[in-house]
């Protein structure tokens, strides 16, 4: 038995650990980095959260130990703050660790692996189990990454101890959390910036070792990192300048800017298209070997000559590089129409989904006849059948109670704007003030899905909102701007909102923000409306995509009538039959 008291010595308040002599109990106090005490015969940690739950994680038996003598209102404001209340927690907390380590799987533990960290996450592999890896998704601050094949885990201690405590582990995870870094002013510590003399679009950032700060930067829109100058090139313009002095104000790191005069401007401002396409290049061909990167090469050259777009190119060239991959990287123009059937056949076994199998059957033509020259290439691939799945979708009441979930003026508009005009989450954040025509009642949707232009309606409902809001952001280009000036919302933060509304209004319907676009276009059937007025507002370049909303609108169906009924044919040689 451990008992713990709160204590202050070395001028600090401590949590004092206090038992008889035993060696097993003395070591655990050590690995958690407690000291000796001659003072008040204990060992003792610093009083805060962290240090808290080691003790809980660390010991079997534990006992809270009030001491009158100490007076809350003498601690220290910071120290206040981040009081521990122990009795408050320690039974809740004591039975969930309890809980997940009945089941724990000494061959399973065995099987887990730390692979280190990468920014303010740290990733782990976990071997699929049922009962196991459904709780592990659902902790908030953890999430599966598909390149990485591993789980990427929030470097915070609450998420470090719920994913411990589930996997039956204390000792997963160092003790490196991620925060703000709170640096010391001195000297060398702080921001330069640089003027790049290759190309006067761009500056040099240098900067200090910081992971949230390197972790922002390379989240600006165009930021790379030149292994030449061993530092970051920023687009040179006015506001690039104002967001790197909000993010060294939240450090307090002071920037020494040697930009000659008038260095900035924002006609220097990338070509927000071409950045999109450069970094699309340089990801896709980090995915492929260098002896293959010319095949590749050639596919994705044509596909942005053609003008296609950035998620068509990203579906084909994914596509194709796993065709090359199966087949060890050979050359594409080497292999039998046997051999390209046999890879789809392997990939069917390994369960690709038909939508998949689909896309690659695409991918391989457009690489034979468009970068192979064939023309006239015509192998027979077998298409998949390709699975017919029906749209989820929200009742009107199940609507109301999402957006009455949602109390940020900014969070609630942008779910109001994806349901009233039937936005997708795309072109939700990529919404500017220019493109909202208030007195029309109208929304110019600008270069959408397959780089169309569009109107949709404006809600009256919104018009207002829509206007006071305005008021919150006066100086922004976008409608519904990020974190830093420039940029656009994220659409990951959008879908996150969404998450959390609906989790709030408790549905038990699984719902995304383009479900709200499915509901946009089943109540307005389900109303009466033309469909294809409704192909139109949703920017379906073919009837056979929309009509897909009559198969989920039993209301529409049962009210339509028969233009014979409406006809006044009566049944008069009926009844003069019958006399």
């Amino acid at each position: 038995m451990v008992q713990i008291k709160k204590i202050y010595h070395n001028e600090a308040f401590q949590i004092g650990l206090f038992f008889g002599f035993d060696e097993n109990l003395k070591a655990k106090a050590k690995s958690i980095g407690a000291k000796w005490s001659q003072t008040n015969k204990c060992w003792y940690v610093l009083y805060n959260n962290e240090n808290y739950r080691k003790i809980l994680l660390t010991f079997d038996k534990v006992k809270i130990v009030k001491d009158e003598n100490i007076e809350r209102h003498n601690e220290p404001a910071v120290i206040r703050q981040e009081n521990v209340h122990i009795a408050e927690v320690v039974s809740e907390f004591r039975s969930e660790i309890q809980a997940e380590h009945k089941d724990s799987d000494p061959e399973f533990v065995s099987k887990i692996v730390f692979k280190g960290n990468t920014g303010k996450y740290w990733i782990l592999a976990v071997p699929y189990k049922a009962v196991i890896t459904p709780k592990l998704m659902d902790i908030k601050g953890v999430y599966w990454n598909k390149t990485q094949k591993a789980f990427f885990v929030l470097r915070h201690i609450n998420v470090k101890l719920k994913v411990e405590a589930l996997l039956g582990n204390g000792e997963i995870f160092p003790h490196e959390y991620f925060n703000l870094e709170t640096v010391v002013s001195n000297p060398n510590t702080f921001i330069e910036l640089n003027e790049y003399k290759l190309d006067k679009k761009w500056m040099i950032l240098s900067c200090p070792p910081i992971p949230y700060l390197i972790e922002q930067v390379k989240r600006w829109e165009g930021s790379r990192y030149s292994k030449a100058n061993s530092a970051y090139l920023l687009n040179a313009t006015p506001s690039m300048l104002e967001n790197l002095q909000k993010l060294a104000g939240e450090l307090n790191i002071p920037i020494h800017n040697k930009l000659p005069d008038k260095y900035l401007s924002k006609y220097k401002a990338l070509n927000k298209k071409a950045s999109q396409m450069h970094n699309l290049r340089e990801n896709l061909l980090q995915q492929i070997p260098v002896i293959a990167q010319n095949y590749t090469l050639a596919m994705l050259d044509y596909l942005m000559a053609q003008n296609y777009s950035a998620n068509t190119i990203r579906s084909y060239v994914k596509s194709f590089n796993l065709f090359l991959l199966i087949n060890q990287y050979q050359n594409p123009d080497t292999l039998t129409e046997m051999q390209i059937v046999r890879h789809l056949a392997c990939m069917t076994e390994k369960g690709l989904s038909p939508s998949s199998l689909n896309m690659l059957v695409n991918a391989l033509l457009y690489y034979f006849r468009m970068v192979l020259k064939r023309s006239t290439f015509e192998i027979k691939l077998p298409r998949p059948r390709k699975e017919q799945h029906l749209p989820s979708v929200l009742t009107m009441d199940e609507c109301g109670r999402i957006f009455s979930n949602v109390d940020n003026p900014k969070h609630k508009l942008l779910l109001l704007m994806g349901y009233g005009a039937g936005l997708r989450r795309s072109e939700i954040v990529s919404l500017k003030w220019e493109d909202i025509l208030f007195y029309e009642h109208k929304i110019h949707v600008k270069q959408s899905k397959g780089n169309k232009d569009r109107i949709v309606m404006l809600p009256y409902s919104v018009v207002e909102y829509l206007a006071d809001y305005r008021k919150l952001y006066p100086s922004d280009d976008w409608v519904f701007p990020g974190q830093y000036k420039g940029e656009a919302l994220s659409g990951r933060t959008v879908q996150q909102v969404m998450s959390n509304a609906v989790a709030k209004a408790r549905l038990e319907k699984k719902a995304t923000v383009h479900t709200l676009r499915h509901s946009f276009a089943t109540h307005l059937l389900e109303g009466g409306t033309d469909i294809r007025y409704i192909q139109q507002l949703l920017g379906h370049s073919s009837i056979k995509t929309t009509m897909i909303y009559t198969h989920i609108t039993p209301k529409a169906v049962k009210n339509i009538v028969s233009p014979l009924d409406k006809l006044p044919i009566g049944n008069f040689e009926i009844k003069k039959r019958l006399k």
